[in-house]
């Protein structure tokens, strides 16, 4: 008698779940400053699909020629940053998803 293979099981529940760990969004802004220093600060907006406020608050701020004499305060995930408006040359920013590594259980143990 030949080897007869079982046939598929119908329910996947015989695989392995994983969990994946929740992405956690947030925008890099990097401000360029005259002196050829670059800034960088790290915001968490409220709604990772749409640009953070205070990226737009600066957008403003640098197209208002009578601001450059004023000081843009920031609220970065790591705290507060003052940037004097008329050391700023250009910034950019990018939407950045960070999704930490699940720690393996052979690691812990």
């Amino acid at each position: 008698m030949g080897f007869l293979p079982k046939p598929f099981p119908k329910s996947t529940s015989f695989l392995k779940e994983e969990k994946m760990a929740e992405a956690i969004h947030f925008q890099r802004v990097t401000i360029h400053l005259k002196n050829g220093t670059n800034l960088v600060l790290d915001l968490k907006p409220e709604d990772h699909q749409t640009v953070d406020s205070q990226i737009t608050a600066l957008q403003d701020v640098l197209a208002d020629p009578e601001s450059q004499e004023k000081v843009f305060q920031f609220r970065g995930i790591r705290g507060d940053s003052w940037i004097r408006i008329k050391e700023i040359v250009a910034f950019d920013a990018v939407p950045l998803i960070f999704t930490p590594a699940e720690r393996e259980k052979a690691k812990a143990e």
